[in-house]
């Protein structure tokens, strides 16, 4: 009874409609709008307050099994290799995108017109949203203080405060050292401490079932409340940079499929309908956390990948190899360089492909208007004002992100097919987790 009513609340033509009367209510109710939004943020937290304990073990078991695994070196080799190929063939095909669709539109001097007033009045409506506040005036001199203290962006120096703040990156470095050195001395108390972590996690999958039940009221809250803070203003005069970073991010999504499929042994539909889950959590939390745990799931149990691996790549994937930042910087690079008339040349395009890679490693452990601002990084390195495009994502960026974590959840899932072969046992055994998953 209970997996039938979660079937159709997480079914899409049931959240399809949800979604549109959520845009209509923020747009001629924007009142309600405000009202119901801490529905979403509650929502969001109980999810996070939940995925991350279990990141923490699931991350320190991966660590544990692959450093065990007499393939461990050959996982590293794959990940050391496959990242940094992923960002330079997004970094590429985001620039192919912004070149054959220009982010700021085909020279319409009314719609460049509106984006000047955009510059000046979006801050304000950027603040109102709710999402991390960036001071803007001082974005230069924050970078650089970000470049002179990089590793305290690394270094958990509590991991029950990094638990706490919901700082992924340090978590994930804690639990690699952590998971290594257990792997170290496994003797009867590490297996005790392996089938502790196990029921931990086993929990939290479950508190995680729990908590998908009320998503259809979380998704009205969060996006009627977005629709009634930006307002239909701003997404009028940037359509055009939306429409680019949308196509490029639905091209890197079947990508995405068709290298999933390939690896799984299955059919490209077949990989959309084992992951629909996944999807539906992408688009509808914009959370990367709160997505790990079901794609996990959905990678291992329905398409057969090892879970050892999958434990492990996933987390890390989705903090180190930020494909869906990267491809952002590059289109929003050349939106600044198209909106102040920058004459393009190689040496350009060559520094926008190096400097958007940079920022998008760089973003690591970020969301939300802190990546955004990171963009500095690329467009400062263009010699060009960043203070006047910033605010102009920040306002059209509660829209911009559900494709940003749609891309980075579904490219890790990508990357990890890579990385992580498939055995022949996995193989015979999908079939029947499918069989069992489908009478549950």
């Amino acid at each position: 009874m209970m997996a039938s009513i979660r079937k159709i609340l997480l079914n899409p033509l049931f959240l399809f409609p949800v979604t549109l009367f959520a845009i209509y209510v923020g747009i001629k109710a924007p009142a309600l709008g405000f009202a119901v939004a801490p529905v979403g943020t509650y929502y969001i937290s109980l999810m996070k307050m939940i995925v991350l304990p279990y990141l923490f073990v699931t991350i320190t078991l991966g660590i544990a099994r692959v450093a065990s695994n007499p393939k461990a070196a050959e996982y590293t080799r794959r990940i050391v290799i496959t990242y940094p190929l992923t960002l330079i063939f997004v970094a590429f095909f985001g620039l192919g995108t912004a070149l054959l669709l220009p982010p700021a539109g085909f020279g319409n001097d009314g719609s460049m017109a509106s984006m000047g007033n955009l510059v000046n009045g979006s801050l304000e409506s950027a603040q109102s949203t709710g999402q991390d506040t960036v001071s803007l005036k001082n974005s230069k001199s924050d970078t650089k203080i970000e470049e002179l203290k990089i590793f305290d962006r690394f270094v958990p120096r509590n991991i029950f405060e990094a638990l706490s703040n919901g700082d992924t990156l340090k978590v994930v470095i804690f639990c690699i050292i952590f998971g290594a050195a257990m792997a170290r001395e496994v003797d009867k108390d590490t297996e005790d401490l392996f089938g502790m972590f196990k029921a931990v996690q086993a929990s939290c999958v479950q508190v995680i079932y729990w908590i998908t039940l009320v998503l259809p009221f979380a998704l009205f809250s969060m996006v009627s409340a977005q629709v009634a803070s930006v307002g239909v203003g701003p997404l009028l005069s940037l359509a055009p940079f939306m429409l680019t970073q949308i196509t490029g991010a639905l091209c890197l999504i079947a990508v995405s499929v068709l290298v999933i499929a390939h690896r799984a042994g299955v059919s490209p539909i077949q990989t959309t309908k084992r992951l629909r889950d996944t999807f539906v959590f992408a688009l509808t939390t914009q959370s990367v956390v709160a997505c790990i745990p079901t794609a996990i799931r959905e990678m291992t149990t329905k398409l057969g990948f090892s879970t050892a691996g999958t434990d492990l790549l996933l987390p890390l994937g989705t903090t180190v190899c930020r494909v869906a930042s990267t491809q952002y910087f590059v289109i929003g690079a050349i939106f600044a360089a198209q909106i102040y008339g920058v004459e393009m040349d190689f040496a350009k395009y060559a520094t926008i492909i190096v400097f958007s890679i940079a920022a998008g490693i760089a973003s690591s452990g970020s969301s939300g208007a802190v990546t955004v601002v990171l963009i500095s990084i690329v467009i400062d390195a263009l010699h060009l004002p960043s203070e006047a495009i910033i605010p102009m994502f920040i306002a059209v960026d509660p829209i911009v992100t559900m494709f940003r974590v749609f891309v980075l959840v579904l490219g890790t899932c990508a990357t990890t097919s890579i990385i992580i072969p498939k055995s022949r046992k996995d193989k015979e055994e999908n079939d029947h987790s499918m069989a069992m998953s489908a009478n549950q």
